[in-house]
């Protein structure tokens, strides 16, 4: 049975004690940078951020923002249970764990491009020496959002192509790419099995296979979970997106809402995560353009966008930094 014990170094000052400050203190940097960059940049962006909100701050809204609000804990909770579902295959974590980990890994992955940061603080968070095998665990976590984001894109995309200002090859690029991931995507769910039958010679395969192999040993149902709590959490922060919209009373209907909110979240998952506008900005570009037909405010389209980054992103990653800090070097006995 494997235990964890914290390291309890023979000296003040380890190596090993020091390199972890050195990692804390160039993650939180990094993240508040992250943060302060975002402010600036929505600043220039919208001119009075105050006066924007302003609009929005009444009693008549209110119940709309707590909705909002309500739904945050909702989003990371199912983030979180399809994490304590799939890393159950390899360390059985609780569910607070696993949320500690998802935070973890939400506040790494803004220091760290693409989705490598979210990976490193989701492993780095286990309190276990087989932590590394969890990577194939956190590629499928992450793997399943990917899709379904692709797939409620896909159907956004279907919906409002004919309204956008978007055409000739831009539009057979953008069917090519959907159709290959709608359709690829599943087909290629049994050659993962495949992974147990692989024998490398090298040390380094063979070490990258022992780090995924759990990829070829989840059970249709494990997946078919794994792919509900991911469908969930996406209606979720697509009903955060739509109830944002509608606090600025725009004249467009809520099937149009919802699939220009799905073709937002559509280019963020297909946009590598490693670009000039960040992530933020790349929502708010995307927003633009999306919602360019409609011919609708563009200071109010990036407050909405802006506060979806701050009710879903920002303060969960202000947890994430202080779970960072909780954070000690385990190993097992």
């Amino acid at each position: 049975m494997v235990q964890d014990k914290e390291l309890s170094p023979p000296k003040p000052k380890s190596n090993q004690v020091n390199l972890l400050w050195v990692i804390k203190l160039v993650v939180t940097a990094l993240v508040l940078s992250y943060i302060y960059r975002t402010f600036r940049n929505e600043q220039k962006g919208i001119g009075d951020i105050g006066n924007v909100f302003g609009e929005i701050w009444s009693v008549q809204n209110a119940p709309v923002i707590i909705l909002m609000l309500v739904l945050v804990p909702v989003n990371w909770a199912l983030e979180s249970l399809k994490w304590q579902k799939l890393i159950s295959r390899i360390i059985p974590i609780s569910f607070r764990d696993a949320m500690r980990g998802t935070l973890t890994g939400l506040a790494v992955g803004v220091a760290v491009p693409a989705q490598l940061g979210d990976t490193l603080g989701r492993v780095a968070a286990l309190r276990s020496d087989r932590r590394l095998e969890a990577i194939g665990a956190a590629l499928i976590s992450n793997g399943i959002q990917f899709y379904v984001s692709v797939l409620a894109g896909a159907f956004g995309w279907v919906y409002l192509k004919d309204q956008l200002d978007i055409h000739g090859t831009a539009v057979l690029l953008v069917n090519s790419i959907l159709f290959t991931i709608v359709f690829l995507g599943p087909a290629l769910l049994p050659f993962r099995t495949q992974l147990d039958n692989w024998k490398p010679s090298r040390k380094v395969f063979v070490k990258i296979k022992e780090y995924l192999n759990v990829i070829g040993r989840y059970t249709p149902a494990e997946l078919a979970t794994g792919t509900g709590y991911g469908l969930l959490r996406y209606l979720v922060f697509l009903s955060q997106f739509v109830l944002a919209l509608s606090l600025f009373h725009f004249q467009v209907g809520v099937g149009q809402l919802a699939s220009c909110v799905a073709l937002i979240f559509l280019a963020k998952t297909l946009i590598p995560a490693i670009n000039v506008l960040g992530d933020l900005g790349l929502r708010e570009f995307t927003a633009l353009v999306v919602f360019a037909p409609f011919k609708l405010p563009p200071e109010q389209i990036i407050a909405a966008t802006f506060l979806i980054w701050i009710l879903n992103v920002l303060g969960p990653i202000l947890v994430g930094i202080f779970l960072i800090w909780k954070y000690k070097w385990k190993k097992s006995r």
